[in-house]
């Protein structure tokens, strides 16, 4: 009996040892070496192309004027049997750009007219509208028609003024029959390659033409470049 007894109190005395050991926390181990980094995820899809911006227009400068049936010089000979009426852009009316040498360091140069006829004269243009240097235009009376043109002379910061036989040939346009008023506007635009003279203006008109411009379309030129028409 004293056995039984005896075995009996070392096997309670062996479980609590065992309990208490296992109830109490041991030390913290180090931390262990970090894993390799997992693989780089799929590309997410490209986004949409923003919509393109309105073109700057920071080398782009306009001036509007009208010139008065009385501002134009007389019927003078330009060469040959072509004659015209002038009237020289004062610098002040563009900026005080004297446009031959604007033109010359490879810059272009549009230039729009509206000729406009008071309604007492009897006459009218058949587009009363903006049209690109050399402008050509029909001129209608009560009795006849006749051709306008319209063209500016570089080389002499000068506007000219004819009426027009066989299509373009300038002739003697008499007082009666000049516009009371003709509204201008001269397009600045500079050049920013470095390029001189006729292959810098070429340059700037065919990079006009690659976008979709028509210089001879008023409207089209304005927008272009953002310019109030």
């Amino acid at each position: 009996m004293k056995i039984i007894l005896r075995i009996i109190l070392c096997f309670f005395a062996g479980s609590a040892l065992m309990l208490t050991g296992c109830s109490k926390d041991g030390e913290v181990g180090p931390i262990g070496p970090q894993g390799p980094q997992g693989e780089q995820g799929i590309q997410g899809i490209e986004g949409e192309q923003g919509i393109k911006g309105d073109t700057g227009n920071a080398n782009v400068t306009h001036y509007d004027f009208i010139v008065a049936n009385t501002d134009w010089s007389e019927n003078l000979h330009f060469g040959a049997n072509n004659e015209y009426r002038y009237y020289t852009v004062p610098a002040d009316s563009v900026g005080g750009v004297g446009l031959y040498t604007f033109y010359e360091e490879g810059n272009a140069i549009l230039a729009y007219a509206t000729p406009i006829y008071a309604s007492e004269s009897g006459m009218g243009t058949a587009t009363n509208m903006a049209k690109l240097l050399p402008y050509t235009g029909m001129v209608s009376t009560s009795l006849d028609k006749f051709g306008l043109l319209i063209d500016l002379q570089v080389n002499g910061n000068r506007l000219l003024l004819a009426k027009t036989i066989n299509g373009y040939e300038p002739d003697r346009i008499p007082d009666e029959e000049v516009p009371t008023t003709i509204k201008f506007r001269i397009v600045l635009i500079e050049s920013s390659n470095g390029i001189t003279g006729t292959t810098g203006k070429a340059n700037l008109l065919d990079n006009l033409k690659e976008s979709g411009v028509e210089i001879s379309n008023y409207n089209e030129v304005m927008n272009y470049f953002s310019l109030s028409h």
